[in-house]
């Protein structure tokens, strides 16, 4: 079956929630969203992120989640790249590559010069993809701290 790489809209909620908890499930996490905030982040017209989804049918199969940063060092815009997800019997057909495209595009489109993300240090799998797409590792620890 096709898949169609396009924008989150509402009416996504459901599914794409599913997508964000299996996705936090798989590393480890929690997602903390509920539907009705998902809902109202995909109403908003001046969303904080813009998320894409990998549309299959009736359903998604795949989600990324894409914000913008300014680095002070460089200058420049840059693409924080803060999710990319294909469900797991879903994997191999290139919906990721199609996803951080669709990412990269509207990061560059909105003056970045770069996309940068994050994967946890054990899931050598997305790290090979990553490599694949042409990536290169930034060797830094990432830290967090609640407010």
């Amino acid at each position: 079956m096709e898949v169609c790489i396009r924008r989150a809209r509402p009416g996504d909620d459901a599914a794409l929630l599913a997508l964000i908890r299996a996705h936090a499930l798989f590393e480890q996490a929690e997602a903390t969203i509920d539907g009705e905030a998902l809902a109202e982040l995909l109403a908003n017209p001046a969303p904080p992120c813009l998320l894409f989804v990998a549309a299959q049918g009736r359903g998604l199969v795949g989600y990324a989640a894409l914000t913008l940063d300014f680095a002070l060092w460089r200058g420049r815009w840059w693409g924080h790249l803060d999710c990319l997800y294909v469900d797991a019997a879903e994997r191999g057909r290139a919906i990721g590559p199609r996803l951080m495209l669709a990412a990269a595009e509207a990061a560059r489109t909105r003056g970045a010069d770069r996309m940068e993300w994050q994967t946890p240090a054990w899931n050598r799998r997305a790290m090979a993809f990553y490599r694949r797409e042409g990536a290169s590792l930034i060797a830094k620890a990432r830290f967090a701290m609640a407010l």
